[in-house]
């Protein structure tokens, strides 16, 4: 049953042409009537109807721009134009836009009516046969490829003991082929980031960029996904191009693209030309090769396997041995002193720069230090500085594949315990000032020291001192001072002990050393306090 929606603004044409024949012996139902053309699209959206027979001049939206807004939105219906007779032109205009016909309205009759139906019905047949095909060809499009990458996958990415499969077709289709590898990242490496970005959520639409630059480049094309951020591709370059510029201009255009969508950054191994599919696991070992070629020449990004015997000879196997900064580390994170920190990562670059170990001591030295370091913090570690555990920071090393990226990694991670280094001295010194001014106040009377109250909160002098006189704005032998003679001044003022008495319970040297600190602090000696206290009592009581 074919549907049909019925436009005109005037009601009498709409019954009319309503009543003209019996659409159900014609497989036709009338689903919907409009009078103007912006109604009419709402109703087309919502009923979805296969013909459409509307007047050719109607108020607010004539008939041609109708016609116009529904292929805007991608929906394609048979039309059938109403017309007076000065409305030919416009009815030939109709026809340029994909109309099926038009019909005069004084001459319209039953049979008329019949025969424009037929068109509109042979015309919705053939749209329905073009989009089956349309849908036919990329099904068998798709089951192509899929069956490409099926055999493709099993050849490259299965385990070795199982038996490698057999497709002439395929073989027939992929011959003297090269393998891409092609390892993504995000183009600033940070530490604790390893699933910052979400290779999952963008896939399809990375998935579509990459195989559209690789049917500009190649006659046939498989991208496999090895891994989330890792791709494999298997390319056959076009007969009449030179493979090796197309291979690089592919890579070039990807690693473009990557940076204008995703932000992101890649490097390339690409293996040399085999003659048949069976020989790509060896394509794929020469482009895995050709890939750490990039290692010590991190602005290489695209490196072919025939280039690998002329790479740079690595640094001789050494120990690459950090374990001697440890001590100066822990001293550095137990005081929260971000600098000493920070130098002692910069000698740490030092050493990766002149000894370039390989990938392997690299990320083992860097974990070896992640560990260390995060032993030490784990007791006071937040949701807010929570760090990742040590096997996710040694999967992300090991997808980095330059000496800088490590490097790049090493300063993120220095930046990190900086930054947390500072935000726990502003803690913690807080929290060392209050328990050395409580301390403070309990040993009043003894002969305190800085060195003894570092001591008893188990940090350094130094580390208290700079603490306590950041966050007191006076020494800690200012403090202790002040303290000592306010409690004096509770002893003069009770007038029952000696000047030497009182220097002699606050834990003083003797009574000159007391005057001495007393006027420092009050400005006066403890005689003329003394005195000052006894004038003012008298004159209380008079």
């Amino acid at each position: 049953m074919y549907r049909i929606i019925l436009i005109d603004d005037e009601p009498l044409i709409l019954a009319g042409i309503a009543s003209l024949i019996c659409w159900e012996e014609h497989d036709c139902c009338i689903v919907g009537k409009a009078t103007n053309g912006h109604d009419a699209i709402d109703l087309i959206m919502e009923t979805q109807p296969d013909i459409i027979i509307t007047d050719i001049r109607m108020p607010v939206m004539n008939g041609l721009e109708l016609i116009e807004a529904c292929q805007a939105k991608h929906c394609e219906f048979a039309f059938l134009f109403l017309t007076n007779l000065e409305d030919f032109q416009l009815a030939k205009q109709a026809v340029r836009l994909g109309a099926v016909d038009y019909l005069v309205k004084l001459d319209l009759q039953p049979q008329t009516l019949i025969q424009a139906l037929d068109r509109a019905k042979e015309h919705c047949s053939r749209m329905e046969s073009h989009h089956n095909k349309e849908m036919y060809t990329l099904l068998l499009k798709d089951t192509q490829k899929q069956q490409e990458r099926n055999y493709f996958s099993q050849l490259l990415l299965s385990p070795p003991d199982i038996d490698l499969p057999s497709n002439p077709e395929i073989s027939a289709r992929y011959q003297n082929a090269y393998l891409i590898l092609l390892q993504m990242k995000p183009e600033q490496i940070l530490f604790g980031h390893a699933e910052a970005y979400d290779f999952q959520f963008i896939s399809s639409q990375l998935l579509d960029i990459v195989s559209g630059i690789a049917a500009r480049y190649f006659s046939v094309h498989t991208i496999l996904i090895p891994h989330k951020d890792t791709l494999l591709l298997v390319v056959c370059p076009k007969p009449e191009s030179d493979n090796n510029k197309s291979l690089s201009e592919f890579c070039t255009k990807v690693n473009v693209a990557l940076g204008t969508y995703f932000a992101l950054t890649a490097l390339f191994g690409i293996s040399q030309k085999k003659a048949e599919p069976a020989m790509l696991p060896d394509a794929f070992r020469e482009a895995q090769s050709a890939m750490n070629h990039c290692y010590y020449e991190s602005s290489l990004r695209i490196a072919f396997y025939k280039n690998q015997e002329s790479r740079p000879r690595q640094p001789a196997q050494r120990e690459f041995n950090i374990n001697f900064l440890k001590k100066s580390m822990s001293t550095a994170v137990l005081e929260n002193e971000s600098q000493d920190l920070k130098n002692i990562f910069r000698e740490l670059t030092e050493l990766f720069t002149q000894y370039k170990p390989d990938k392997t001591q690299a990320a083992s030295a860097c974990i070896n230090i992640y560990s260390y370091l995060h032993d030490l913090l784990q007791n006071e570690s937040s949701e807010d500085n929570a760090f990742p555990y040590s096997i996710d920071i040694a999967g992300q090393l090991s997808r980095l594949n330059s000496l800088d990226d490590i490097l790049q990694w090493l300063n993120s991670f220095c930046d990190k315990m900086c930054t947390l280094l500072t935000e726990r001295k502003e803690k913690r010194s807080d929290k060392f000032v209050h328990m050395a001014k409580r301390y403070i106040h309990e040993h009043y009377n003894d002969k305190l020291t800085l060195s003894d109250i570092a001591d008893h909160l188990r940090i350094s002098p130094g580390y208290l001192s700079t603490s306590f006189s950041n966050y007191m704005n006076r020494t800690v032998s200012d403090y202790i001072a002040e303290v000592k003679i306010e409690h004096a001044k509770e002893l003069i003022d009770s007038g029952q002990y000696l000047i030497y008495e009182i220097a002699n319970q606050l834990g003083f040297e003797n009574a000159y050393y007391f005057s001495k600190v007393f006027k420092k602090v009050t400005g006066m000696s403890p005689k003329n306090y003394e005195c000052r206290n006894k004038t003012n009592n008298i004159k209380n009581d008079q």
